[in-house]
């Protein structure tokens, strides 16, 4: 256990402790977030090709980071447009650069730009005695108030108009209605007035197109075009990460930021910046700064970007969407992410700009890896995956493991499961059962059900036995799946608990292994990857009980239950199951399935994955609790769910809320309700 983890598990122990206490403070963001992503559900299905379109997207991502020519083509084709071209290695190198730009002058006006909150261009200019006015009316408030953003495309979302009234009239020295229109107005014209003296403008760019050397930038309010017409010069920072190949990529870039960030069909304004403003209507003599700026100056910044080895944390369009429903996010706010770039992207591209320490202390521990940012990201980017790789270098270097973890690490290696209980302990749900220890099928338990919910293994041996399988078991000599050592970031742990049950599986002459765990599911299904010994068809069970139905071994008695159904992360959005409980559910006589609002691919978590539940139980149970309201709302009175992990963490919820709702484990009704052919 070093200091560094000890200080971090402190500091996110005051994190959740604040956010769930104040937990209505951003409240106003939660609806904001509702509103964006109801329009996107609407709209999408108004864009021809919607799914082709992100898969395209994600392929030029792709390409374009593998195309180390396509930095040198885009700066040759912006430069022989007239646009100069800067390029800084650093921060610092940056912020002189813009510095030197700027000259002496003394007010600038900028629009929205997550590059320029990177480098801290705003404090760094104010501290050179600089005025730096924000034009986007979210950032203006944010600005004044001396606030965190919380989303890319809506800064102020979590402030509702009495908040920015009072910021208002605090900041004019006069009273403001808490009017929208008063406030808007109020913006507009204070904002107006710095755009009208001021010689120098500051944007970002959404896009770069290499073919054309293009600036492409896209905005509602009208006050990036304002800012990039300034006289003397317009000055756009940026990084590589922004370059596509031409202007048929950027517009459906376009397409989907526009629709995934605000959640409408278009923006107010696509603007093609591709010279600076000029004329030869004049006997054919040039004249540069007609209605518009005499230079377009583009510093492209690199900032430890170059030598970044997983390129998917940069192929991020920084719509924002990954936020609207991240379970975490949802609790914390901006407290999930780095300064600059916010949630579980967020906190791993900042570690990779800024060190492995502001990634920790910007929240690497709270990810649960449920995946529903991938489900929400217009080019699917996989930030669970590397949400794992970035607690592994933190693990190597020292920040982690949280003593937390490091308990459960030191369990694993003396007993083979997360927990300080002997190998035998796990076995004792199969006492009196009798299940040889070889076979083609094998049964594997995991270490939860085993320990913590033995009901289950044994309600699942039933059902297999009953329906006329011959299964085995390995008994003492299964040990942990790994899943929760390589979701913390001990690789090396993960891979020899993999090796281990892979060796001993072998020996069972086994060809299938079915799990009631979905997290030992999933795990399994990803050994062949760090095993390559690893040969077995892995199922679940609820996918081998429909397999039952169909086939005519299995019918149910009559219940009547009126039930929602929780789609477990490892086995829906990780593993694609949704379908296989669903129908065991529905072939119930009596039984009443009513759906909550997210489910299948955009399930909420139940908070506990990961090594949330161990690491940050208060978080883990609030995230519950919130999934449990939603189940709530369906008017069921029992939620079932086919992951014991998930249970508990509902059961541990319900202690600490007033939520009225029975949790039911799939397997367990499966037996006490069939009747076997």
């Amino acid at each position: 256990m070093t200091n560094e983890s000890n200080f971090y598990a402190e500091k996110a122990r005051f994190i959740i402790k604040r956010a769930i206490d104040d937990y209505a403070r951003f409240e106003g963001m939660r609806r904001a977030f509702q509103t964006n992503f109801d329009n996107q559900e609407i709209n999408k299905l108004k864009i021809d090709g919607f799914e082709q379109r992100r898969e395209r997207a994600r392929e030029v991502r792709r390409r374009s980071f593998s195309d180390n020519s396509l930095l040198k083509k885009a700066i040759a084709r912006l430069e022989a447009n007239g646009i100069r071209v800067r390029t800084a290695s650093t921060k610092d190198e940056a912020l002189n650069m813009i510095l030197e730009e700027i000259g002496d002058e003394k007010l600038i006006v900028k629009s929205k730009s997550n590059v320029t909150k990177e480098i801290d261009l705003t404090h760094f200019l104010e501290s050179k005695g600089i005025e730096v006015v924000e034009t986007d009316a979210g950032d203006r408030i944010v600005q004044l108030a001396r606030e965190r953003t919380v989303h890319p495309t809506g800064p102020a979302l979590h402030l509702t108009r009495y908040d920015v009234a009072r910021i208002l009239s605090d900041h004019l020295d006069r009273p403001v209605e808490p009017n929208p229109d008063e406030l808007t107005k109020a913006i507009r014209n204070e904002i107006s007035a710095f755009i009208s003296r001021a010689s120098i403008g500051i944007t970002g760019a959404n896009f770069i197109t290499a073919e054309e050397g293009s600036i492409v930038v896209v905005h509602n309010e009208g006050n990036i075009t304002a800012c990039a017409r300034r006289p003397k010069k317009h000055i756009i920072v940026s990084a590589a990460e922004k370059i596509v190949p031409n202007l048929d990529e950027a517009m459906n870039f376009a397409k989907l930021q526009i629709l995934y960030g605000t959640g409408s069909l278009n923006s107010s304004f696509i603007d093609v910046i591709s010279a600076p403003s000029r004329t030869a209507d004049i006997e054919k003599i040039m004249f540069y700064g007609m209605h518009g700026p005499k230079e377009v100056v583009l510093i492209l910044i690199d900032n430890g970007r170059s030598a970044i080895e997983d390129k998917e944390v940069m192929y991020c369009i920084n719509c924002g969407s990954c936020l609207l429903k991240c379970p975490v996010y949802d609790v914390l706010g901006p407290d999930f992410g780095g300064h600059a770039y916010l949630g579980g992207r967020g906190v791993c591209f900042t570690a990779e700009l800024e060190g492995l320490e502001k990634g920790v202390e910007g929240g690497l521990t709270y990810c649960t890896q449920c995946g529903l940012c991938t489900e929400m990201c217009p080019v699917k980017i996989d930030t669970p995956r590397l949400m794992r790789e970035m607690r592994c270098r933190a693990v190597q270097k020292g920040l982690l493991p949280t003593p937390e973890q490091e308990e459960m690490i030191s369990n694993v290696k003396q007993w083979g499961s997360p927990w300080n209980e002997p190998p035998e302990n796990r076995t004792e749900w199969s006492d009196g059962l009798d299940i040889p220890s070889d076979g083609s099928i094998l049964y594997f338990a995991g270490c939860f059900n085993s320990l913590r919910a033995p009901e289950i293994p044994r309600a699942a041996i039933d059902i297999l036995i009953s329906a006329g399988l011959n299964v085995s078991y390995l008994g003492a000599d299964e040990v942990c799946c790994g899943s929760p050592f390589l979701k913390i970031g001990a690789k090396d742990v993960f891979v020899t608990l993999a090796s281990r049950n892979t060796s001993r599986m072998r020996k069972t002459g086994a060809r299938k292994i079915i799990t009631s765990c979905p997290g030992c599911y999933n795990m399994l299904s990803l050994y062949s990857q760090y095993v390559p010994e690893f040969d077995f068809k892995v199922e679940h069970i609820s996918q081998t009980i429909a397999s039952f139905l169909k086939e005519g071994r299995i019918e149910f008695r009559m219940k009547s239950m009126h039930v929602t159904y929780h789609d477990p992360c490892d086995l829906g959005r990780h593993r694609g199951i949704f379908e296989a409980p669903r129908s065991i559910i529905n072939s119930i006589p009596g039984l009443k399935l009513t759906e909550m609002r997210f489910n299948r691919t955009k399930s909420i978590c139940c908070g506990a994955g990961a090594g949330v539940k161990k690491t940050h139980p208060e978080l883990a149970s609030f995230i519950g609790r919130r999934r449990l309201e939603q189940a709530i709302e369906t008017g069921a009175n029992h939620l079932i769910t086919a992951c014991a992990f998930c249970e508990n963490n509902f059961r541990d919820a319900l202690k600490s809320s007033n939520h009225g709702i029975e949790i039911v484990d799939l397997v367990t009704l499966t037996r006490d309700l069939a009747i076997f052919s």
